[in-house]
């Protein structure tokens, strides 16, 4: 059991937590930003269209190429944050694992 989680495989984690830290944020706040760009793309076409009623305008907004596009790169920056996000809870966990190990060999209990 001594070599569930070595030391290397922790070092590349906190390597990897450090590294990701910045790409982290990054998806983060684009995804962020793109739930609000949503939202105006979705107003601003909206308001271009000519239908009968405030909901048929807001229907053939959300068909525009210009609110899907939007809606694609959402849906890529929740993808590559949610992975980078995933990655990162496995390193924390990996970490967490094995301080839980060394402490318990500290105490003599494995």
């Amino acid at each position: 059991m001594d070599n569930f989680i070595s030391n290397e495989d922790v070092e590349k984690a906190l390597e990897y937590l450090a590294h990701s830290a910045k790409p982290h944020a990054e998806w983060k706040s684009r995804m962020k930003w793109l739930e609000h760009k949503r939202k105006s793309v979705k107003s601003t076409v909206s308001l271009r269209q000519k239908g009968k009623s405030q909901a048929e305008n807001s229907t053939k907004a959300e068909a525009s190429p210009e609110y899907n596009q939007v809606l694609d790169e959402y849906k890529e920056s929740v993808m590559e944050f949610t992975l980078i996000d995933s990655y990162r809870k496995a390193a924390e966990l990996k970490i967490e694992i094995w301080r839980s190990l060394n402490a318990n060999n500290r105490k003599g209990h494995l």
